[in-house]
């Protein structure tokens, strides 16, 4: 303890101390960088990406390096939206920014459009604000036709637009102008339906669940007037008729005679083989209409016939048309609910739409279905024919394949209980086709 205390051991003490706290500034200021004083480092491209994109250093580096900047640039673009009536009249017209265009910019390269999209909400909005020229409130009431049913009849001629409908067609148009790379326009045909005169009518009489409904589309004769006028006066003529329980309807009965007096023209109709013109063209479409309309309504189908040949009739399905004319062909049903149903139809350019209402749904569902198809193509006659220049030829018939098929009709009810039927066998004819030549 004395050696602690002595001189020696102080001194000895105090100049290690010293020593070592010397040390230790020494490395501290070695490993310490000086300010201001430049130093060797490496510079990584994410260190360089989060500096300002003007700086010279991020220039630099960008441009040497692989990975380039994405920029997303989003547009609108300024279309003409047109709106016509049936008559091909503009109702109305407006420019609006109804697609956005998104871009993308990589570097110093131009942008290129990598997704388009039209604005679904804004084309409801046109679609809401569109006036129809005429537009007025219509009423109506309950009259007793030639055929002794009841029919809701509208007393005024007002309309309304059928918004549904009609955001179905700009969705086309759009989809048509996209596939055709035009953004400038858009081409819209208004459709229209009648207004709460009728439909207040079927709600306050109890036609308030739709049992059934069917369209067809005759793509051929979209612009084919006097078979539209045809289509228009057939559908008006089963438009808002009320059958009840047991009652019978007749095609023939309730559209009556195709003559000029009642307002048909001439049309193409099927005769031997061919469609040839004839008054009253093309409600055979509208009774076909009817028939796949009141098949899955679960009605009683009385008489029905398919058309003679296939061709010609491309809205329908083979197995499931319904050929009327008048005097000898008739298409009829019963209404063996317990309740009454109501037929409404509408038509257009080739077009025709039937549903079928009732109070309630009896049924689950009601499903058609074709079997046992068979195809008969046609064989060519040639024939000689002196009266002909050497070499021509003359199409006498240009030949069509027959058909066989069968249809069936499942009811589901609402028990969960299913039953079957058969509906028809159909034969559609062959019709060879025939040449004529000189040799």
């Amino acid at each position: 303890m004395k050696f602690f205390k002595s001189p020696l051991f102080v001194a000895a003490l105090t100049v290690f101390l010293g020593v070592f706290f010397v040390s230790i500034v020494f490395l501290q200021s070695k490993n310490k960088p000086d300010i201001g004083k430049k130093t060797d480092s490496v510079v990584t491209e994410k260190e360089i990406s989060s500096e300002n994109s003007s700086s010279p250093l991020f220039n630099k580096v960008s441009a040497s390096n692989s990975e380039v900047k994405t920029e997303t640039i989003k547009e609108t673009q300024l279309v003409k939206v047109n709106f016509f009536n049936d008559d091909n009249k503009e109702i109305t017209s407006k420019e609006v920014p109804l697609y956005e265009f998104t871009k993308e910019k990589k570097g110093n390269e131009p942008a290129k459009v990598v997704e388009i999209t039209a604005n679904g909400d804004l084309a409801k909005s046109l679609i809401d604000d569109i006036k129809l020229p005429n537009e007025q409130s219509s009423s109506a009431k309950i009259v007793k036709t030639d055929s002794k049913f009841d029919k809701i009849v509208v007393t005024d001629s007002g309309l309304e637009v059928d918004k549904e409908k009609t955001l179905e067609a700009l969705e086309q148009s759009i989809q048509a102008n996209t596939a055709a790379n035009n953004y400038q326009n858009v081409n819209v045909k208004v459709v229209t339906k009648k207004n709460e005169g009728f439909s207040g009518k079927m709600n306050e009489m109890g036609f308030t669940t739709l049992l059934a409904k069917w369209r067809t589309t005759h793509p051929h004769h979209l612009d084919d007037a006097a078979r539209n006028v045809n289509l228009s006066i057939a559908s008006k003529k089963i438009n808002g008729l009320i059958i009840p329980p047991n009652g019978k309807f007749s095609f023939n009965k309730v559209v009556g005679e195709r003559s000029k007096k009642n307002g048909f023209k001439e049309a193409g109709v099927i005769s031997q083989g061919r469609v040839i013109p004839g008054l009253g063209g093309g409600i055979c479409q509208v009774s076909t209409t009817l028939y796949r309309a009141v098949l899955l309504s679960g009605a009683k189908i009385d008489e029905r016939h398919n058309h003679s040949i296939y061709d010609g009739i491309e809205y329908a399905q083979r197995g499931l048309d319904a050929a009327v004319a008048w005097g000898y062909k008739d298409f009829k049903f019963t209404n063996k609910l317990s309740e009454p149903i109501l037929i409404t139809s509408q038509s257009g350019e080739g077009w025709v739409e039937v549903s079928i209402y009732a109070e309630k749904k009896p049924f689950e569902s009601v499903e058609l279905f074709t079997r046992n198809e068979v195809k008969r193509p046609f064989k060519t006659e040639k024939r000689i024919n002196t009266k002909l220049k050497s070499g021509d030829v003359k199409i006498v018939h240009p030949g069509v394949d027959g058909y066989t098929v069968e249809a069936y009709r499942t009811i589901t009810y609402l028990d969960g209980k299913s039953k079957e039927e058969k509906l028809s066998k159909d034969n559609y004819l062959t019709f060879n086709r025939i040449e004529e030549r000189n040799n």
